[in-house]
């Protein structure tokens, strides 16, 4: 397929259009003033660096108090409380394959503040909400709207940074969404003191100010998505299509959904897993949590400089070997609390090695107008991880132990580099 945000690849006649995303903005600019452009790009992506951001913190923040609030407000019970993240699931399943192809058909800014503010009323909304099949349709709804949120995000930062700039922007925007990881529990933790349910309200709160800035920041859309007539409309294909006709971007797809396997095992299971091979309280496992995510912020714009040095291939290769490591030396829990702080920093490292690196070459390889449609279908490694990985850690755990599920976790990491080395091989970077 055609590329968007490629160099070398125009012809003579067509690269003196100056047709990409960043040159309209420019030239729009400099009918207003030298250096506006310079300004505007910069405070629009900074703009979406600060809404993902926002959407963190309103992430983290209630995440903690769901099955709480469930069950003591709403009356979900048990296990019957996680209806409500199944819900969520399904809803950004069921959105996230039409979600990116109505951002590139309709405009990504828009699209972005049709999302932040569908997410503030559903997730708003359980403020008042004290009825079970309510509060499954809330978080339902508030799925369908979020399924839009993260492509879009991602197609964004494409329209704003290209060449080697791409790896860079991915890599910043991951460090404002593990900020907010780390100060979202606190901020969850303060509304609680009020009540369970005020956690929503602040959840609210949160994304209506990301609404604000994405409507003050954020350009309007005939700045930054190809301009009328570039694009045909059946030119733009559905993520559904793109996965079953483009083989790389299923084999990432397929690639990251086996790494996202993984990853829940240690995120959804590991203190029931862990806690069958040392002593490990509830406050100790949730500090590892912040610990991955502070390196995060601390390494990530490091990690992020390979991206100038190795080739896409070599580092989603070496990003699979690192969380293998991490994931393997979880089986060696025993040794004491140290490991697992070790174990964690490892994984941590070797997502900032693959993430923004499967971002890039994804929005890279995206046709021209369909990169939030690309995004889209790279964001459902996530919930295939979400659907398979918790309840198949659990039953391998229960049959062969909870090293088992660590020790297998290193050769699936492995076999998910291979494959996205096969995905991105002979591929101009």
């Amino acid at each position: 397929p055609s590329t968007i945000l490629m160099t070398g690849d125009a012809t003579p006649a067509k690269a003196s259009q100056s047709k990409t995303p960043l040159d309209r903005l420019r030239r729009r600019a400099g009918r207003r003033g030298a250096g506006g452009s310079v300004d505007r790009s910069k405070l629009a992506f900074r703009g979406l660096v600060g809404v993902r951001t926002l959407g963190a913190f309103a992430d983290s923040a209630m995440l903690p108090f769901v099955v709480l609030w469930a069950r003591r407000d709403v009356g979900l019970s048990g296990a019957m409380a996680g209806l409500l993240f199944l819900a969520q699931a399904l809803g950004e399943l069921a959105g996230g394959l039409a979600g990116g192809a109505l951002a590139d058909r309709l405009g990504h800014r828009r699209v972005l503040l049709v999302s932040t503010a569908g997410m503030a009323v559903g997730y708003g909304s359980l403020f008042a909400v004290r009825q079970p099949v309510v509060a499954l349709s809330a978080f339902f709804i508030a799925g369908l709207f979020e399924s839009a949120f993260h492509p879009t995000i991602g197609a964004l930062v494409g329209d704003l940074r290209a060449g080697p700039e791409l790896p860079r922007a991915y890599a910043m925007v991951r460090v404002g969404a593990n900020v907010g990881r780390i100060g979202g529990p606190l901020i969850g933790a303060a509304a609680v003191v009020v009540s369970l349910h005020a956690v929503f309200a602040v959840v609210a709160a949160l994304l209506v100010a990301a609404l604000v800035v994405t409507a003050v920041t954020v350009p309007p859309d005939r700045d930054l998505t190809e301009a009328p007539g570039e694009v045909e409309p059946d030119a733009r294909p559905s993520a559904l299509s793109a996965l079953l006709h483009d083989r790389r971007l299923g084999l990432l797809v397929v690639s990251g959904g086996l790494l996202a396997i993984t990853f829940t095992w240690w995120e959804a299971d590991g203190l029931v897993l862990l806690r069958e091979l040392r002593a490990l309280g509830t406050t100790s496992y949730a500090a590892l949590f912040a610990i991955a995510a502070a390196a995060t912020v601390v390494l990530q714009m490091p990690a992020s400089r390979l991206a100038h040095r190795l080739s896409p291939s070599r580092l989603l290769l070496l990003g699979a070997c690192v969380q293998a490591v991490g994931m393997i030396a979880l089986a060696a829990a025993t040794l004491g609390y140290v490991v697992l702080i070790i174990a964690v920093i490892v994984i941590a490292l070797g997502q900032m090695l693959y993430y923004p690196t499967v971002s890039t070459f994804v929005s890279r390889r995206a046709p021209r107008g369909g990169v939030a449609t690309y995004q889209a279908a790279l964001s459902t490694t996530e919930d295939i991880g979400t659907a398979i990985g918790p309840s198949t850690g659990l039953v391998l755990g229960g049959l062969g132990g909870p090293r088992l599920i660590w020790l297998l976790a290193g050769p699936i990491c492995l076999l998910a580099g291979l494959g996205s080395v096969r995905a991105t091989s002979n591929y101009p970077a």
